[in-house]
């Protein structure tokens, strides 16, 4: 429904701009080589929103567990909705900051052994602003006055922009200076440069990226989303017709009113070069860097309209309940506020051999490394966008995270091969002067739990009950979801661990999926973030042969001979989202929960070839 043309700017789709100006002036006196100067960006994005203004209807069953008739086909075909949501209009996000910045800085020549390198950057980021003048809207609790102003155009408990000018239009409140100072040294033990030590540690602030959330509040865009829970009933397509805007509101979106923050990275390295005989060079490295206040549109700090945790465990069947019932601003869902309080880091060991000679060279590296940070249930690590697992509690949510691979290893060569044919300039020709040159890479496996669907590994509940939950209030049984054992759809429930899942595996096998287990005792939960368990590691070597034959000065003809996966090594692989896929089966008799997936953990497939291909260019 979105990304129409038209709007208050010219064109289709998107509009960008990035205009920017800036000088650097140098000056050198005595040992000091200093630099000052200064830089201004204005970026700019105009694009329609895409929200569902044709109208979005789903038929998922398992999303549907009372009413479905058991099968999507089905449910198309009688109109048995699990879910509408349809949107009035899209508005144009005219959006745009500015970045003013100024440094100075020094590099020092102390003596013939050590060098000293310091500046400071300052920085003045604008947030994003509406240039539409409607604003960014913000959720201020006291002005909300209970469930009867909370649908449109009221929305009371958000204000912005064109409603209160007091309000920037911006949403977030802007800060005059971010300070981003560097330091760095290098100390030439020898001072012939044979063995030298380098180090050094900087911030970095960068502006958030491009997010929407608040404009479609502020710009009278609504949104009505319906599902059996919310009508009380079957969602049937021929009612559709019944519904209204504002009578089933998702929750408008809002920022942060009292943050003024922007994200930034500290980044530190210490690194010793070492010269070895035969023209090689050894390097040792220890590198890091560390993130703060990086973004986040939902989950811990920034929901703040959360059903507390136990809170629907009283209601007769907490598994269908409506869950906005329970939270503490009612007319509501979730209200979530963009607000930066986010944080990652990585740490790393790094390697590095050289040798270089006129006939070859050959340089090789090897990474020990770990990346750590909040992560979310969209399997990837939170930046602009996202939620966490628990929103009850940050710490819960850092972990591992998705891009993690604790080693790699990586060797590039180029040889100029010998040239044994003397006397014959046609058989000199054919033979003499091939150069051979190639890649190989190792890479440990991937963190398979991050990387999964949810950070659960997609666990499908099937519409198991509680055992013991059938009565005549609940003939069906209570299903097991988050509302029925935690108590709140607002934090997720996780399989229970019974062992290690790395463990008594099979050939080919990486997860034991019978280490897994439902929760079905009130107040019990698996663990916020599974385990890391790391797949199947990556292989590939790549070589090549060439020569040039010299025909004059300004012609010659290149044949070459290349070999991808020139080994012909398959990598192991999953072969669908299926073996990494938990689903419980429950028993009808006994009512026992098992893991039925018996392809849950194996990369049973192989994937890579070799791939040969001969070449001939011809160079004028």
């Amino acid at each position: 429904g979105g990304f129409e043309a038209g709007g208050a700017s010219a064109g289709l789709y998107a509009n960008k701009y990035m205009p920017s100006v800036s000088d650097t002036f140098t000056a050198v006196f005595g040992t000091h080589t200093a630099k000052a100067g200064f830089f201004y960006e204005w970026i700019r994005n105009a694009q329609p929103a895409n929200n569902d203004t044709n109208g979005y209807l789903q038929f998922v069953p398992s999303a549907n567990p009372n009413y479905t008739l058991g099968n999507a086909y089905a449910d198309e075909i009688t109109g048995n909705l699990s879910q509408y949501q349809e949107a009035n209009f899209n508005r144009l996000n005219e959006i745009s900051y500015n970045t003013v910045e100024g440094f100075i800085q020094d590099s020092w020549k102390v003596n013939q052994r050590l060098t000293l390198e310091y500046g400071l950057r300052m920085t003045h980021f604008d947030p994003w602003t509406d240039d539409l003048g409607y604003g960014y809207s913000v959720f201020q609790p006291g002005n909300y006055a209970g469930q009867s102003c909370t649908a449109a155009p009221t929305f009371c408990g958000f204000e912005w922009h064109a409603r209160d000018k007091g309000i920037p239009a911006s949403g977030f409140p802007s800060r005059a200076l971010f300070w981003q100072p560097r330091v760095g040294a290098a100390y030439d033990f020898t001072g012939k440069g044979n063995t030298v030590l380098r180090g050094g540690w900087g911030r970095f602030y960068y502006h958030s990226g491009q997010f929407t959330s608040g404009l479609d509040t502020s710009a009278g865009s609504e949104t009505v989303t319906a599902t059996p829970t919310t009508v009380n009933g079957p969602l049937l397509a021929r009612n559709l017709g019944t519904l209204t805007f504002g009578s089933s509101l998702a929750a408008p979106a809002a920022v942060n009113a009292t943050d003024s923050e922007q994200p930034y990275t500290d980044s530190y390295s210490v690194t010793l070069s070492q010269r070895l005989p035969w023209t090689s060079l050894l390097e040792l490295a220890y590198v890091g860097n560390n993130s703060h206040d990086l973004q986040s549109n939902g989950g811990y700090g920034s929901d703040v309209n959360l059903v507390p945790i136990g809170a629907m465990l009283g209601a007769s069947n907490p598994s269908t309940a409506n869950g906005n019932n329970y939270r503490p601003y009612l007319g509501y869902g979730q209200i979530n506020l963009a607000t930066n309080n986010l944080y990652s880091n990585y740490n790393a060991f790094q390697l590095k051999i050289a040798k270089q000679s006129s006939k070859y060279s050959i340089q090789g590296n090897y990474t020990y490394g770990k990346s750590l940070g909040i992560v979310g249930p969209s399997g990837t690590t939170l930046g602009a966008y996202g939620a966490t697992l628990n929103p009850f509690n940050l710490r819960d949510n850092y972990g591992i995270e998705p891009g993690d691979r604790r080693q790699l290893f990586n060797v590039a060569y180029s040889i100029q091969l010998p040239s044994p044919v003397h006397g014959n300039k046609f058989a000199a020709g054919a033979v003499n002067g091939w150069q051979l040159s190639g890649i190989t890479q190792w890479q440990s496996g991937a963190n398979l739990t991050y990387n999964s669907t949810g950070d659960n590994f997609n666990a499908q509940f099937n519409s198991a009950i509680i055992p013991g939950s059938v009565s005549a209030i609940n003939p069906n049984g209570v299903a097991i979801t988050n509302q029925s054992i935690l108590g709140s759809p607002d934090i997720q429930l996780n399989p229970i661990l019974t062992c290690n899942p790395t463990k008594n595996l099979g050939r080919n096998q990486y997860i034991n999926g019978n280490c897994f287990s439902l929760p079905t005792t009130i107040g019990s939960n698996g663990p916020t973030l599974l385990p890391a368990i790391y797949g199947p590691s990556y292989f590939d070597s790549d070589l090549g042969i060439f020569k040039n034959f010299v025909i004059r000065e300004s012609m010659k003809l290149q044949f070459r001979i290349e070999g991808t996966n020139f080994l012909n090594h398959p990598n192991a692989s999953f072969p669908n989202s299926n073996n990494l896929t938990l689903n419980f089966a429950q028993n009808s008799t006994t009512g026992a929960i098992s893991q039925s997936n018996t392809s849950f953990g194996y990369a049973n497939y192989k994937q890579g070839n070799r791939i040969v291909q001969f070449v001939a260019k011809f160079y004028f």
